[in-house]
C-alpha cells in the first residue's frame, strides 16, 4: 500500500515540477495564477489536473481548445513518480526518502528546463547547493567535509570554466 502512496506522491510532485518548469525561465510566479492552458490560457479544473490519468483520459489534448499539452508533461509527472518508488524502496518513509527525493525533483526541474533553455535556474541550484550542505549533518552516509568539497570542486570547476571561457571569448558561456 505505500509503495501505491509513494507513487501517487511522486506523480503530484512531478505535476508541480512541470509548473516550475514552465514558469520559473519565464521569470513567473509558481502559485499564481493556477494551473492553465498554455495555449488558450482556460483554467484546468481540479478533475482535468490529475496527473498521468488526466492526460490520458484527454488524450493529449486541451478540454477547452483541443490543442495538443506537450508530452513533457506526463513524462515528468511518470519520471518523478519513479524516481519516488525507488528512493522509497531504498529508504522507507524517513528523512533521507525526503532529502533524497528533494534532489531528484530539482534535478529534474533542473535537466527539463536547461534541454529547452539551455539555463540553469539560480533560484534552484543557489539554494541546492546550502541544503545539500546542511543535508550532510543528518544523512549518515554523507559526511559533512565530502560535501564540502564536492561543493569546491563541482562548482568552482564550473566557475573556472566560465571564467576562462569569458576571458577567451568576451562573453558569457555558462
Amino acid at each position: 500500500m505505500w509503495h501505491i502512496v509513494s507513487i501517487i506522491f511522486g506523480a503530484l510532485v512531478g505535476s508541480f515540477l512541470n509548473v516550475c518548469i514552465f514558469r520559473l525561465p519565464k521569470e513567473e510566479s509558481i502559485v499564481w495564477p493556477g494551473s492553465h492552458c498554455p495555449h488558450c490560457k482556460n483554467p484546468i479544473e481540479f478533475y482535468d489536473n490529475i496527473p498521468l490519468i488526466s492526460y490520458i483520459l484527454l488524450k493529449g489534448r486541451c478540454r477547452h481548445c483541443h490543442r495538443p499539452i506537450s508530452f513533457q508533461y506526463p513524462l515528468v509527472e511518470g519520471i518523478t513518480a519513479l524516481g519516488s518508488l525507488i528512493l522509497f524502496m531504498k529508504f522507507g518513509s524517513s528523512l533521507s526518502y525526503l532529502i533524497y527525493f528533494s534532489f531528484v525533483a530539482a534535478l529534474i526541474v533542473i535537466t527539463v528546463i536547461d534541454l529547452h533553455h539551455q539555463i540553469i535556474p539560480d533560484v534552484i541550484s543557489l539554494p541546492g547547493v546550502v541544503v545539500g550542505l546542511l543535508a550532510s549533518l543528518i544523512i549518515p552516509q554523507i559526511t559533512f567535509l565530502n560535501s564540502l568539497i564536492g561543493i569546491l570542486l563541482g562548482g568552482g570547476s564550473l566557475f573556472l570554466v566560465a571564467t576562462v571561457y569569458q576571458w577567451l571569448f568576451k562573453r558569457e558561456g555558462m
